[in-house]
């Protein structure tokens, strides 16, 4: 073998073993997401929290911190020339209205912000991802709000990529149904790679996805369940680890001095 090959070989070994010990790293090690403030589980108010007719609204989100919440989630998607807009199903440029509320709009109308905020965001990919995180970078700066958003999204790439230009947000992974066809294992396996590689700290998960064996797998991660709309099922979740729920339900003062 010739000198420079098998130097080339030792080199492509070298990047095997260190990115194989950085995602066993990212698998097993414990960590946690700091959320002070709220209690535990933090119980947060969905964008169809039912004190109000509107969701994703300035007045849902003021409602959830009249009622005490400490965090609320609101649907987002990105758009060049208007940034983050509030919307929740999937729009073209040419579907919005002229009037159609911002994130920024949103900020700046909210009597009093809430502690955190969630947002869902709906269309992020690669080509969006620095842009959209110079914005929320923008947005945290103005309005004092760092470590304050989290920002889930099902496309981990591209989230870690966000994460990587706006480091003080939260980023977390939603965890999508398996697709056709995929076993436990097979999917258990796909949610490691993106934790292992990615080194993403939380999980957004249904909560029916939400069980005893996803909680021995990852529990050692920051796990967000939704949409839980009963006393019972917010316990549930309390008893399997979850570190926020979002409800529809006006639960926020059972659990706001509950603990962190």
């Amino acid at each position: 073998m010739k000198r420079g090959t098998r130097r080339a070989g030792i080199s492509v070994a070298a990047v095997v073993v260190l990115a194989g010990g950085w995602s066993l790293y990212n698998i097993f090690a414990p960590r946690a997401v700091p959320l002070p403030g709220c209690g535990s589980p933090a119980v947060w108010a969905h964008r169809g929290f039912h004190a109000v007719a509107q969701e994703n609204s300035v007045a849902s989100v003021s409602a959830a911190v009249t009622k005490g919440f400490c965090g609320a989630e609101i649907d987002v998607q990105w758009f060049d020339d208007r940034g983050l807009v509030v919307a929740h199903d999937e729009l073209e440029e040419n579907d919005l209205l002229p009037n159609a509320l911002t994130l920024a709009q949103l900020l700046d109308s909210l009597p009093q912000l809430p502690q955190y905020l969630w947002l869902d965001f709906k269309n992020l990919d690669r080509h969006n991802a620095a842009a959209a995180a110079a914005h929320i970078d923008s947005l945290i700066a103005k309005h004092h709000f760092a470590n304050r958003f989290v920002v889930e999204s099902v496309s981990s790439v591209p989230l870690r990529l966000l994460w990587w230009h706006a480091p003080n947000v939260i980023p977390a992974y939603w965890i999508n149904r398996p697709p056709k066809g995929w076993k436990g294992p097979l999917h258990d396996a796909q949610i490691a790679a993106a934790i292992g590689l990615l080194g993403l700290p939380a999980l957004s998960v249904p909560k029916e996805m939400l069980t005893d064996h996803l909680t021995s797998l990852f529990g050692h991660l920051s796990l967000f369940t939704w949409t839980c709309d009963s006393h019972e099922e917010i316990e549930h979740a309390r008893a399997l680890g979850a570190k926020v729920v979002l409800t529809d339900g006006d639960f926020a003062m059972l659990f706001a001095k509950a603990g962190t």
